[in-house]
């Protein structure tokens, strides 16, 4: 566990290096690259692969792989299917509710506000959508669902990963993101799932 958190530090530290550096000097002409694609098949393309990550399917299936997953354990003991249907839920519940956490906390401006009022940055406690940039939520919900998924089917993990590259890239070209925030939210969600990983694996016997 020691192991995990220190190399969570330095992804971390890595992480917000980035953040700064994109905040600075990518966000706005990449966003006003992505405004240029509005109203083409790449814009109408990146919102719909957005929807593989919406935030009330992902509450869904959360919520029901808690449900079965527990009634699971409960009747039949903590089986490994009971244990990864667990895991890969609690791991996106977990990143879901930091990312809200930080939402909430940061208050960074979306994108269309920049086009239409030349607001950008953060407002702390701002509390509504257009002030709920950072990180990105489809990105971390798809890259923690994903992680998990590929831990516990490691030959999915390439195609999970994929996906969950794919899926937080099309947030920019949706005009919804900064890429900073698909990168803080593709971090928050990793590290989700590694951690629910390192705290739900068997302990060892010594």
């Amino acid at each position: 566990m020691r192991t995990v958190l220190t190399r969570t530090l330095w992804a971390a530290l890595a992480t917000a290096l980035l953040v700064v550096v994109c905040y600075l000097f990518l966000d706005r002409p990449v966003a006003e690259a992505a405004l240029a694609l509005r109203d083409t098949p790449w814009h109408r393309g990146a919102n719909l692969l957005s929807q593989a990550a919406d935030s009330v399917f992902f509450a869904f299936w959360v919520a029901a792989g808690l449900v079965l997953g527990g009634a699971d354990a409960l009747r039949n003991g903590l089986t490994p299917r009971s244990r990864a249907i667990l895991f890969v839920c609690l791991s996106t519940a977990c990143a879901m509710a930091v990312g809200e956490a930080l939402k909430e906390l940061c208050g960074r401006a979306r994108p269309p506000l920049l086009f239409t009022k030349g607001v950008y940055g953060f407002f702390p406690f701002a509390g509504d959508y257009m002030h709920a940039s950072f990180p990105s939520g489809h990105t971390l919900r798809i890259f923690s669902s994903m992680t998990a998924l590929g831990l516990v089917l490691p030959r999915l993990r390439v195609p999970a990963l994929a996906l969950a590259v794919i899926v937080g890239a099309s947030r920019v070209p949706a005009l919804k993101h900064y890429p900073s925030d698909v990168l803080a939210g593709a971090f928050l969600g990793v590290v989700a799932a590694v951690w629910c990983n390192a705290l739900l694996r068997p302990t060892q016997p010594r």
